[in-house]
């Protein structure tokens, strides 16, 4: 066992290191993803006094977030309350 880890270290710490950037950067493609959709929903709520450009806006978070106009409201506010804690 000792001479076949001394035969194939290098290999065997590619391997490792390669899991360990895999699992970073899916862990940064979430991150991303989130921090993407907290900045559509302040947008969002940076004009929603304004109604032209609330309902663009609106339409804009929905695109980003991939959820429909409809349920953006909701999904911003959990979002957002997630998001203080």
């Amino acid at each position: 066992m000792n001479k076949f880890i001394e035969k194939n270290l290098s290999p065997i710490l590619l391997a490792v290191t390669c899991y360990f950037l895999f699992s970073i950067s899916n862990s940064l493609k979430e991150t991303s993803k989130y921090n993407s959709d907290i900045r559509a929903c302040a947008k969002m709520k940076a004009f929603i006094n304004d109604k032209e450009s609330s309902e663009l806006f609106k339409q804009k978070a929905a695109a980003t977030t991939e959820v429909p106009v409809k349920f953006i409201g909701e999904y911003c506010k959990r979002i957002m309350q997630q998001n203080l804690f």
